[in-house]
């Protein structure tokens, strides 16, 4: 008499052993790894903007070079700086400050949320934001994740909301939404911050919300893929407006 033939599952090793390519995709992209790359990406560009500025304390005119949201330049044509500010930082606290917050705050809303729309919430909540500085500080460059990093805070701050998260996370909730108000007092008594690009990323927090599901909640393709679309004619539709594209 046979007996059935049980599926047996292999440790990680043995699988990362006979295949490399197996084992190099676990190692570089296993965990929150799309946290972690954003946070290495804005180290580079940090280091990028020391090279050129010869200081830790970053000119201007860098900011301009790198893709700071700079209006004038906006206005050219040049859409891209609605997002590429997320990476740029101006001094070392301030990208030290942003990116202890990113590991905090991106972490967790990857966990929840997964990989992909992680990373469209964080480049959508930058865009808002940077829309919002552009639209009311029209005459500085501005730069920093800080925008992103409000949207994530505000998703957090957000998740008792949806759907079968309301008691898992009510405590991270009410962390989110204690540091949400204690950084916007701050800002109103600190010369230099770009408050509007903060509540843009709130804002932009709020939508995500709406427009994509937390990843444990696997019914709702369609939602998501909706959710996605609309985010795409938004931006676009913006990107097109602000630049003249549409005149």
């Amino acid at each position: 008499m046979q007996t059935p033939k049980r599926d047996v599952k292999l440790p990680e090793w043995y699988l990362r052993r006979q295949n490399p390519v197996y084992g190099w995709f676990r190692r570089h992209f296993s965990g929150n790894w799309v946290t972690n790359y954003l946070i290495g990406i804005s180290i580079v560009v940090y280091l990028i903007e020391f090279f050129l500025s010869g200081s830790f304390n970053i000119s201007g005119r860098v900011l301009e070079i790198m893709g700071g949201r700079w209006n004038p330049d906006l206005m050219a044509g040049e859409w891209w700086r609605l997002f590429t500010p997320i990476f740029l930082h101006v001094t070392v606290y301030h990208i030290a400050f942003n990116m202890a917050a990113l590991y905090y705050a991106g972490s967790l809303v990857e966990e929840i949320y997964g990989h992909f729309k992680f990373l469209l919430i964080y480049l959508f909540t930058g865009f808002t934001g940077n829309l919002l500085s552009a639209l009311f500080k029209p005459n500085v460059i501005s730069a920093g994740a800080s925008t992103s990093l409000f949207g994530l805070f505000a998703v957090l701050a957000l998740m008792q909301v949806v759907r079968g998260f309301r008691h898992q996370f009510a405590e991270i909730s009410r962390t989110a939404t204690t540091l949400i108000v204690a950084n916007l007092i701050f800002n109103l008594f600190t010369p230099g911050v770009d408050i509007a690009g903060h509540i843009g990323g709130l804002i932009g927090g709020a939508i995500s919300v709406l427009l994509w599901t937390p990843a444990d909640v696997r019914k709702h393709y369609l939602h998501n893929i909706l959710g996605t679309a609309v985010a795409l004619v938004v931006i676009v539709g913006t990107c097109l407006w602000f630049t003249g594209g549409l005149y």
